[in-house]
């Protein structure tokens, strides 16, 4: 069930991504970049649970693609990353996309039902990345 849900939900951004040669890694750092506004490359590792090595492979496309924007943060060591036009454009194109599916599928769906399964989606996550998740949705 969680396999069929989570193919068809990714669907359609998929296609999109496909035609500018991008993949779901890309997709997951627009987003969160989107997200949180000036997140440094730690926080987006912290967020992503990847290596740094697989981040620098999809940030470096999206910043030579002009999606991202790296600017220095507080110290030079600090990298803030941030969504050029472009890429907000794209990642209101990719959620679009998702929101509408969701929408659809909520109008048909009462309180109770959307309430159970956000709690049960809140379940499934690690307690460490609870923490994470509650930062990002206060």
């Amino acid at each position: 069930l969680m396999f069929f849900s989570y193919r068809d939900f990714t669907s359609g951004p998929d296609k999109i991504l496909e035609k500018i040669n991008f993949g779901r890694a890309h997709h997951r750092a627009i987003y969160f970049v989107g997200k949180n506004k000036k997140i440094t490359i730690k926080e987006l590792l912290s967020i992503l649970q990847i290596t740094k090595q697989s981040l620098s492979r999809v940030l470096n496309q999206l910043v030579e693609e002009k999606y991202i924007l790296v600017s220095s943060g507080e110290d030079k060591r600090t990298k803030n990353l941030s969504l050029t036009k472009k890429g907000y454009e794209l990642e209101q194109e990719l959620s679009k996309i998702q929101i509408n599916n969701i929408r659809r599928i909520i109008k048909n769906t009462n309180e109770q039902e959307i309430n159970s399964f956000k709690l049960i989606l809140y379940k499934m996550i690690d307690n460490k990345n609870k923490i994470i998740f509650d930062e990002l949705n206060n």
